[in-house]
């Protein structure tokens, strides 16, 4: 079958459930209303950033305890083309060190390829995040209940003939090493949640072009970094982005956003990290991204409406309209094992002041920073006795302080 033929079907298949799509959007709309009142957590959807505005909007966005309605051409996408098989393709999402991210349309799966003589780097990576994913499985619950790891999926390589016959030609650049790992995906946030960044917190020349900024294939995969660890005001002279968005500690109090949360989130997961996992916790990231809710099967009701054509578009798995908010833990590439003595303690320490500036900041003049620490120390003091028994949970924490008090005499405290 032809492409424009393809599109046809699809046109005819989409024109089929619209009727269905909207009679169920109310339904959907109302029973998610209720879990949230019921759990505490928010629901937002494309006319909600109308009625708070930008700031608040965020604000209720990041608050690590919401799921927001989407509309947009990318969730359509995502919700109805899996339908036909030979319309996936993997999209290129980003790019690091080790790797290059691609997403497969329709699915929540990733698949990061190696770069050229990478691939040992990603071997490292896939291990470390097995590693990490099983130990705060074995965690209880309470200490990871705000926090999620992506699904550790499958180790691909050159042998793996299959896989790369049927897939090679979705992608969208050639494939050389055929070294590659799968899991699950982090989705970026939805478009109600950029513009607020943009209206929140872009310059004046974005802001008068926000509609063209916002439509960059570049700017819709968009997850947030959250830096306890950094207060400096942004400068209007440096590139603004939506991938990989800092958002420091002086604008998430701006926005009133609970840091303190976001504090003993970090400080639990440090110490599982440590102390469960055995890994020194370098490069690791904290990011605010979102994942699709599951489809829920029609009602008897629901079902009168239905026929053969049109059921499968309603009742699959993944639901790309309606997402959760929260933050996720990533990137375990810089990872390694450590030993508990004194080159352990260093190499702890490293992991801490070598990465992007996630955790608070020890040693600070600022009250809010001086409060913001304290918060993170006790709690991953206080996790950390759960799970092991020696000193050096407090020694690390000590050795954190001795360092962040020879940085601040240097006047590099924040980075």
């Amino acid at each position: 079958m032809s492409a424009p033929q393809n599109g046809n079907v699809l046109a005819s298949s989409n024109k089929s459930v619209v009727s269905v799509t909207d009679s169920l959007k109310s339904l959907m709309a109302t029973t998610l209303r209720a879990a949230g009142e019921c759990t505490g957590l928010d629901f937002l959807d494309q006319t909600s950033l109308q009625k708070y505005g930008p700031g608040e909007f965020l604000r209720r966005m990041l608050s690590t305890k919401s799921y927001i309605s989407t509309t947009s051409s990318n969730a359509r996408k995502n919700q109805y083309f899996p339908e036909n098989p030979e319309l996936r393709s993997f999209e290129k999402l980003g790019e690091g060190q080790t790797g290059t991210v691609f997403g497969l349309t329709g699915t929540d799966h990733v698949i990061k390829v190696a770069k050229p003589n990478k691939q040992h780097q990603l071997w490292n990576d896939q291990l470390m995040h097995k590693v990490v994913q099983e130990a705060f499985e074995r965690t209880a619950s309470l200490l990871r209940y705000d926090l999620t790891i992506p699904r550790y999926g499958q180790a691909i390589n050159p042998q793996h003939d299959v896989f790369w016959e049927e897939n090679m030609q979705r992608f969208p650049t050639e494939i050389t090493g055929k070294y590659a790992f799968i899991s699950s995906r982090i989705f970026g946030l939805s478009l109600p949640i950029r513009a607020s960044i943009v209206d929140s917190f872009a310059p004046k020349d974005i802001k008068t072009q926000k509609d063209k900024f916002l439509a960059l294939p570049e700017n819709k995969h968009c997850l947030i970094r959250v830096y306890l660890g950094r207060r400096d005001q942004r400068e209007p002279t440096r590139q603004f982005r939506l991938r990989n968005f800092d958002l420091t500690v002086g604008e998430m109090e701006w926005l009133r956003c609970d840091t303190r949360r976001y504090a003993l989130t970090m400080a639990r997961a440090l110490a599982v990290l440590h102390w469960v996992a055995h890994v020194d916790a370098n490069d690791v990231e904290f990011v605010i991204g979102s994942s699709p809710m599951m489809a829920t099967p029609p009602t008897g009701d629901e079902l009168l409406t239905l026929n053969w054509d049109n059921i499968g578009l309603v009742t699959r798995g993944l639901d790309f309209h309606h997402r959760s908010v929260s933050m996720w833990l990533l990137d375990f590439d810089q990872c390694r094992f450590f030993e508990e003595n004194t080159a352990g303690l260093e190499q702890l320490k490293k992991g801490f002041w070598q990465n992007d500036p996630y955790y608070p900041r020890p040693v600070s003049t600022d009250p809010k920073d001086v409060a913001l620490w304290t918060v993170f120390k006790e709690e991953y003091l206080a996790t950390s006795a759960m799970m092991i028994e020696t000193g050096m949970p407090k020694a690390f924490i000590t050795a954190i302080e001795v360092e962040g008090t020879r940085r601040r005499k240097g006047g590099s405290m924040f980075q």
